[in-house]
């Protein structure tokens, strides 16, 4: 090989969005899609997610933060990517989605004991009760977006679902995987709570990767093919039955 022809390869390689860089990966603690166990990020999303980086060949880092935190650096800094992330259309220029994830679909729901709480078929019903929301993450915002100001605002679902066993909240919006995960958690079974609303219109029931807009074309582009190939070849059928 000449010497022209080996400058050229190394030229290709290290030109901007060819280079292989260390993506940083980020989430929140949203189980049982992504959550911290034993010092270890685990979780449906995440094996999903490692799985395609895996097939894409990227080394990467993986963290888990508040959500608002989170949602931050995949808005502001290159060579991020976020999961388990919801996709709507206030947020569609924000990023640049990767691909699903996990199929999804939320609830409200009020402790069983609570008589008082009868499951309603408007949301704008819930106007009558304080709410556990996240802060900053799609259900909050589309709830804000919809004039609710009854809203407890924090930091993930273990506080929401603690305020709520304690009486702090009356409602939590979240998908019946989360609230079952949680509630087990803390000793508790998922009877002690019903759902008196289903969120129909919301999200299209699905969970995404997305990376931030200042990352590389050609990354999406091997990221989305890793993505495919994972639910072709039965790896993604093999992680989705683990959590069934």
């Amino acid at each position: 090989m000449n010497g022209k022809w080996i400058w050229l390869c190394w030229s290709l390689w290290l030109a901007p969005g060819w280079a292989v860089e260390t993506l940083h990966v980020v989430t929140e603690d949203y189980a049982p899609y992504n959550y911290l166990e034993e010092a270890e990020i685990k979780g449906l999303g995440t094996e999903v997610v490692e799985a395609m980086l895996e097939e894409a060949g990227f080394e990467y880092n993986l963290d888990i933060y508040p959500w608002a935190r989170a949602i931050s650096l995949a808005r502001s800094r290159p060579n991020v990517l976020i999961y388990s992330i919801s996709r709507f259309p206030e947020r569609e220029d924000q990023f640049q989605w990767i691909g699903v994830i996990a199929k999804i679909n939320f609830h409200v729901f009020a402790l069983a004991k609570r008589d008082d709480i009868k499951p309603f078929s408007e949301l704008s019903q819930a106007r009558t009760w304080s709410i556990g929301t996240v802060r900053n993450d799609a259900l909050e915002q589309y709830l804000m977006g919809r004039n609710f100001s009854n809203l407890q605002r924090n930091n993930n679902n273990e506080a929401n679902m603690l305020k709520l066993l304690m009486g702090r909240i009356d409602l939590w919006p979240v998908s019946q995987e989360s609230a079952n995960y949680y509630v087990r958690q803390a000793g508790y079974d998922p009877s002690t709570l019903k759902i008196v609303h289903d969120i129909e219109d919301f999200t299209g029931g699905e969970l995404y990767v997305a990376a931030s807009l200042e990352t590389a074309p050609e990354v999406i582009k091997r990221l989305q093919e890793a993505l495919a190939t994972i639910r072709q070849n039965g790896i993604y059928d093999g992680i989705v039955k683990r959590y069934r």
